[in-house]
C-alpha cells in the first residue's frame, strides 16, 4: 500500500508540474519584461510621487508605495513607447531619426554596435519575407538537421553560385545560435511558418506540426519519395 500511494503522490506532483510549467514560463517572461519597463520609467515615477505626494490629502498619499510605483513606472514606459513608435512613423519623427542616426556614425565604436543592434532587429521584424524562410541544415553534422532561418542571400565572386546566410538558434533559448554560411542547394525549405519554428525551438521540439513538408525552391511541395524496393 506506501508503495503505491507513493506512486500515486508522485504521479499527481508530476501532473501539476507539467501543469503549471507553461503559465510559469509566462509569468517568468512578463516579469523581466514589465522588470526592464519599471527600471526604465522609475525616475519620472519618483518625481511625480516627490511633486504630488506633499499636495495630496494623507489617504491619497498613502497609495504612493513601492508597488503603486513600479506599475507608474512601467506604465510611463509603456506610454512613452507608444509616443515614440508614433512620432517614429510621422515624416518629422524619421528625419530626428535620419540626424540621430547620423550623429551615432560619427562616434567610434559607437556606431558599430549600433549599426549591428538596427540590423539584428531589422532581421527578425515580422515583414522582413527573407527573415521567415524556414530550413533545415545539416547540423552539426551531415546524419543530423537543425531548423534554421535564411538571413541574407548572396553569391561567391569565383563561381559565382548563390550562397546563404543560415542562423540556426539553440533549444530554448533562440537568443543564442550559430551563424551557417552555405551553398543555397544545400538547404532544404520547409512548409514551416516563422512562428511554428521559432515555437518549436523554444519548446525543444515538444510543440510543432504534425506533418513536415519539403518545398522546391518556388514553393511548391516536393513529391512524396517512392517507396524502397522489398
Amino acid at each position: 500500500m506506501a508503495g503505491v500511494a507513493t506512486l500515486h503522490i508522485q504521479q499527481n506532483l508530476l501532473a501539476g508540474l507539467l501543469t503549471i510549467l507553461p503559465l510559469a514560463a509566462v509569468w517568468f517572461v512578463l516579469k523581466i519584461v514589465v522588470d526592464v519597463l519599471a527600471d526604465v520609467g522609475r525616475p519620472v515615477a519618483d518625481w511625480l510621487a516627490a511633486t504630488f505626494k506633499p499636495l495630496l490629502p494623507e489617504t491619497i498619499a498613502g497609495f504612493f508605495n513601492e508597488t503603486t510605483l513600479y506599475a507608474v513606472a512601467a506604465l510611463v514606459t509603456l506610454v512613452l513607447l507608444y509616443l515614440i513608435g508614433m512620432v517614429a512613423k510621422r515624416v518629422v519623427g524619421q528625419r530626428v531619426l535620419d540626424g540621430f542616426d547620423a550623429l551615432i556614425q560619427r562616434v567610434p565604436f559607437v556606431h558599430m554596435i549600433y549599426n549591428s543592434a538596427k540590423k539584428v532587429v531589422a532581421a527578425f521584424q515580422p515583414q522582413a519575407e527573407r527573415i521567415q524562410r524556414v530550413v533545415l541544415v545539416d547540423f552539426p553534422h551531415a546524419e543530423m538537421r537543425a531548423i534554421g532561418f535564411v538571413m541574407n542571400t548572396f553569391k561567391e565572386e569565383s563561381t559565382g553560385r548563390d550562397l546563404v546566410a543560415v542562423f540556426v538558434p539553440t533549444a530554448p533559448n533562440p537568443t543564442s545560435g550559430y551563424l551557417e554560411i552555405l551553398p543555397a542547394e544545400k538547404t532544404i525549405f520547409v512548409d514551416m511558418t516563422f512562428d511554428q519554428a521559432m515555437a518549436m525551438v523554444v519548446s525543444g521540439g515538444a510543440i510543432g506540426p504534425d506533418k513536415l513538408s519539403y518545398l522546391h525552391r518556388d514553393g511548391t511541395a516536393q513529391p512524396a519519395a517512392a517507396p524502397a524496393p522489398p
